[in-house]
């Protein structure tokens, strides 16, 4: 951590380490007996969750309110106007390249990034996995899935490595445009030096 005097400078460091910390996460084997019956040979999934849906909602802060800055949602061209699920808006940007539905985007929203931040579990009808080869080896770089289980309910699920490396991808491609995006961001204009 190192001092800085601007949010655009703050921000190159602080998605690097939440990157970071949510690879060791998915890295990370719960081997050990200390895990007890969650001793499965699975990663930190939750946390490494948190940290991700964190730069999704990061990134997307910065947008909120551009006009310029158009997405395309449900084929219709959007922008980033209030807080919460909008900011996941910007998961149908260049930086994560995804072609999601309103629908799809608010329930990443409801059922993974607030049910694991404020309440350390998913939402209903939610899988994670710790890569997409526990799902269907045939599904490449797809970090989010929706399918239907035996009952026809519709299930949402999340890949952790897909998701880190779409992920990593965003935030690298982010950090090319930080120093214009964030000064005329609302953040950016009311930052305290």
């Amino acid at each position: 951590m190192a001092k800085h005097d601007s949010p655009s400078s703050m921000l190159k460091e602080s998605l690097d380490e939440s990157l970071e910390a949510a690879r060791f996460c998915a890295d990370y084997k719960k081997t050990d007996k200390k895990w007890g019956e969650f001793e499965t040979g699975g990663c930190l999934g939750y946390p490494s969750a948190i940290l991700l849906f964190s730069l999704v909602d990061t990134i997307g802060s910065y947008f909120r309110n551009n006009k310029s800055f158009v997405v395309t949602i449900d084929g219709i061209p959007s922008t980033i106007n209030g807080s919460d699920w909008e900011h996941f808006k910007i998961l149908n940007s260049k930086y994560f390249n995804q072609n999601l539905s309103a629908e799809f985007i608010q329930q990443l929203y409801r059922k993974f990034r607030s049910c694991l931040t404020h309440n350390s579990v998913l939402g209903s009808e939610t899988l994670m996995f710790p890569d997409n080869s526990v799902i269907d080896p045939k599904i490449k770089d797809q970090a989010f899935i929706i399918f239907k289980d035996d009952s026809r309910k519709v299930i949402y699920a999340i890949s952790i490595k897909e998701l880190w490396n779409l992920c990593s991808r965003a935030v690298y491609l982010f950090k090319m445009d930080i120093d214009t995006i964030v000064p005329q961001s609302r953040q950016g204009k009311n930052f305290q030096k």
